[in-house]
């Protein structure tokens, strides 16, 4: 479940950096600015809200539904603690800020132009969560989150050979490991439907 609550954050961060980024979301602040004054460019702000009320939305939902449906079979399980290594989430920093570095690098020996600097920050982006999500698979023995991540760092290096504006780049990272984490959470959540499903069998002979 906390690879969908994941999947939430990215895809509203990701839908909230393509708007406040383009063309439409600016020209309808602009026209809310003029009709009820400055104050109403703090409208702008909600992109920035929405990601942090999905995930408290979210852990009330797996709340509920840990509680009511999947430990009403299998009795109260404590979910495993979301622990990285200190070591990986410094070399995750790194990742995210050599991946910037390298952009503007080959920007400087001009073998790239100002857009592929523009979306290596969002490509990084991918890359560090990748490997951050790889060492909680290996901390916790869950397999799963190693592939999800390595699949997740692949896509996002996806963002740097498509000609996109920076917003769009935002919007595609978000998208990307929206639809990853989705599966992701999706075949987890229906093993153990199918499995909660097979208890009671079980337990009904």
């Amino acid at each position: 479940m906390r690879d969908l609550q994941l999947a939430l954050i990215f895809g509203l961060t990701g839908a909230g950096i393509w708007l406040v980024f383009g063309p439409i979301w600016i020209g309808f602040l602009g026209s809310l600015v003029l009709r009820y004054g400055r104050w109403a460019a703090w409208a702008g702000l909600l992109w920035v809200f929405l990601p942090a009320l999905a995930v408290f939305g979210m852990l009330g939902v797996i709340k509920v539904l840990r509680s009511r449906w999947l430990w009403a079979q299998t009795g109260t399980v404590r979910p495993s603690r979301w622990a990285v290594p200190k070591r990986g989430n410094l070399i995750s920093a790194i990742i995210l800020v050599g991946g910037i570095a390298w952009g503007i690098g080959l920007r400087s020996l001009g073998w790239v132009d100002e857009t592929f600097v523009l979306r290596m920050p969002w490509a990084a982006t991918g890359w560090s969560f990748g490997y951050t999500l790889v060492g909680v698979g290996r901390e916790l023995g869950l397999t799963r989150y190693i592939r999800t991540g390595l699949v997740g760092a692949a896509a996002s290096s996806v963002i740097l050979l498509t000609p996109i504006s920076f917003g769009e780049a935002g919007l595609a990272l978000g998208l990307g490991w929206f639809l990853v984490l989705s599966v992701s959470g999706g075949v987890t959540l229906r093993r153990a439907w199918l499995g909660a499903g097979e208890a009671i069998g079980r337990g009904s002979d």
